[in-house]
């Protein structure tokens, strides 16, 4: 079985491959963005609206809500913990999976999310307004990317570390979910593709990649055995 964690202290993974992590970073968050806005401004067809579920009438619109759903670029960060080249690789291999898919959805069926137009007091709030359009809304990038994140960290730790990020990923993504549905950026029925949209990225990019890496030492050792 192949391992992706190991040991290494907090500090010790973040420094790892810093200059490579800087310029992926960097290279992925044009290219998203890029990607990302240029379907929203531009939609191949009329969008569509869905109708709000029970689930959706029961959160109040509160904008204040916008700082945790922000919170999921700090998320993202968790690349950081990644030690080796050969997970950055796969973080790459995941995340554009994830994006392309996004961008496809996005494409062929453009959704407009339930925000209102109002601006609030909060200028969190004012700014992702004037920046982001209610469009890309189905499935929900932000769940999707979340869910990938926490994926990643918990693979490429182990030890304490480890159990925290599986005690407090979850809480954390619970609430960013929150938080999409109180500023309004998505509709309830957003979420649970993204998640999985982020689960499917992280299962292709890590779990399937490393049952082929691990085949021809399996094979060399049968053929050993006879």
């Amino acid at each position: 079985m192949l391992r992706f964690s190991s040991n290494l202290p907090l500090l010790s993974r973040l420094r790892a491959h810093w200059a490579t992590k800087l310029c992926l970073g960097a290279s992925l968050t044009v290219v998203f963005c890029a990607g990302y806005f240029v379907i929203q401004y531009y939609p191949l067809r009329l969008p569509t609206r869905f109708d709000l579920t029970v689930i959706d009438r029961s959160v109040p619109f509160s904008p204040r809500w916008v700082w945790v759903y922000q919170s999921v670029y700090l998320l993202i960060l968790g690349a950081w913990l990644c030690e080796t080249k050969d997970q950055l690789k796969r973080y790459f291999i995941g995340f554009t999976l994830l994006t392309l898919t996004g961008f496809i959805c996005f494409l062929l069926w453009p959704v407009s999310g339930p925000r209102p137009q109002e601006l609030s007091s909060d200028p969190m709030y004012n700014a992702l307004v004037r920046y982001d359009t209610t469009l890309n809304s189905f499935p929900s990038l932000h769940m999707a990317l979340a869910a990938y994140s926490a994926c990643v960290a918990v693979a490429v730790t182990t030890g304490s570390l480890r159990r925290w990020l599986i005690i407090i990923l979850p809480l954390w993504i619970t609430l960013i979910g929150y938080s999409t549905l109180a500023t309004k950026q998505h509709y309830w029925v957003d979420l649970a593709p993204g998640i999985a949209l982020g689960c499917l990225a992280h299962y292709f990019a890590w779990r399937i990649g490393a049952s082929r890496a691990t085949a021809p030492s399996t094979q060399y050792g049968n053929r050993g055995a006879t």
